[in-house]
């Protein structure tokens, strides 16, 4: 009996101690209202480029160059915020399927270096 009890204290004080060893505090923060805005103008850019790539004639021009238009999309979603600004800015002067393509097809063959080189990793090995 006392055996047990003994153990059964044992227990419950070390899974206190592994619980309270392996809790973390929650913490939040206030943000500026600098970076609210970035992080706004990021949806902002994401929603213009995808509009551009949901067009009709941006994916018949894709597809005549031999890109998979979905492909794109991904593509582009994977982007980071300086780059989607920086297609977002050329997309509003660019024709559809004009520039865009061009950016478009830089941005892959770039992302696709690198890819194969090592350096980031779009493509998740399961």
């Amino acid at each position: 009996m006392w055996r047990t009890r003994r153990l059964a204290t044992s227990l419950c004080l070390g899974a206190l101690l592994v619980s309270t060893l392996c809790s973390t505090p929650a913490g939040a923060q206030v943000i500026s209202s600098s970076r609210a805005l970035a992080l706004e103008e990021g949806h902002a850019d994401r929603a213009t480029v995808d509009s551009y790539l949901a067009r009709a004639e941006v994916a018949e021009q894709l597809t005549a160059l031999g890109v998979d238009p979905e492909l794109a999309r991904l593509r582009a979603a994977a982007l980071s915020g300086d780059e989607l600004s920086a297609l977002a800015g050329r997309i509003d002067d660019a024709p559809a399927g004009g520039d865009l393509i061009g950016v478009l097809g830089v941005t892959f063959v770039v992302l696709l270096i690198l890819e194969l080189v090592g350096v980031i990793d779009i493509f998740k090995k399961v």
